[in-house]
């Protein structure tokens, strides 16, 4: 393990839940810097469906530690498809925008039917029931392209260099938000979690996004929970290419532990399944360093 430990310094975790929050989290953030300080990673991104975690992550003063880095989920909370809150939390230092994820129209019309995970199924039907709070949030107009608020969003996100994360949208509305974003200059996107069974992204559909420029994201949430078995993922990541592949944990529910075992989970099941120590490297430093920057991490250890 010493060696994976040696390929994994200055890792970054894309998709991580820390607390504070509104649903419980296994670490909060200082716990989670903490952690991935000890281990030499780089940081992690901390996501919320309900608030930009911006002005959180900008409290911690990074120093020689990991970073929490800020992001923002435009979901009913933060005013949808808000221009002026991605700018906000931009300036502030968030990197990623989360396209709809809880209040998306196919996971609203899931809750309604067999519902998400639990936890989110009670606390999403608590927030609907809210005076005033909102339909499911629409990115495509009735002729197939994309909303007018979402072409502003795209034009915050280019200005800032940010990351656009496609959140919970389901296949068409993905390839639309790729499509359009290309069309606005946006240099990275990441097709978020399209394993799960909600979105009904197919892997043909997503070696095609990889072949468009779109990164593939794939979970260990997901694996963790049986939502996608491992060896799909392992042979998802090769159809859909290295080169096109993120891998991040998306953890900090209670029941799977701290939100470090994602990136050292990954690297333990790639080391198992033959994957060679410098695509262990790519998929979890230099992949996530270019997909938050644009810029490469430093080559693998000996490579």
């Amino acid at each position: 393990m010493g060696e994976l430990a040696e390929l994994l310094r200055g890792a970054i975790d894309l998709h991580t839940h820390p607390s504070p929050d509104i649903v419980p989290r296994s670490q909060s953030i200082a716990e989670a810097v903490a952690d991935f300080t000890e281990a030499g990673f780089a940081g992690f991104v901390a996501k919320s469906h309900v608030s930009s975690t911006a002005a959180l992550c900008a409290a911690h003063d990074a120093g020689f530690q990991a970073q929490p880095i800020g992001s923002i989920a435009l979901n009913r909370p933060t005013g949808g498809l808000n221009a002026g809150a991605v700018e906000v939390a931009a300036r502030l230092g968030a990197r990623v925008v989360w396209l709809p994820t809880v209040d998306s129209r196919r996971q609203r019309e899931q809750a309604t039917a067999a519902g998400p995970a639990p936890v989110w199924a009670e606390t999403q039907a608590e927030l609907a029931r809210t005076p005033g709070y909102g339909p499911p949030i629409a990115v495509l107009e009735d002729g197939g392209g994309v909303v007018p608020e979402l072409h502003d969003v795209l034009d915050v996100v280019k200005e800032h260099g940010l990351l656009l994360a496609t959140g919970h949208l389901d296949c068409d509305e993905a390839f639309a938000v790729i499509d359009a974003a290309q069309g606005h200059g946006v240099e990275r996107v990441m097709v978020t979690h399209p394993d799960l069974p909600r979105q009904r992204i197919t892997i043909d559909a997503q070696i095609e996004m990889a072949r468009r420029g779109a990164w593939i994201e794939r979970t260990m949430a997901s694996v963790l929970e049986g939502k996608l078995p491992l060896e799909r993922a392992l042979h998802g990541i090769r159809a859909c290419g290295i080169g096109s592949t993120l891998l991040t944990g998306d953890l900090g529910q209670p029941h799977n532990g701290p939100i470090i075992a994602g990136i050292r989970r990954w690297a333990g099941d790639l080391h198992e399944a033959g994957f060679d120590p410098e695509d262990i490297h790519r998929l979890l430093v230099v992949n996530p360093t270019a997909a938050l920057s644009g810029r490469l991490a430093a080559p693998a250890p000996g490579a």
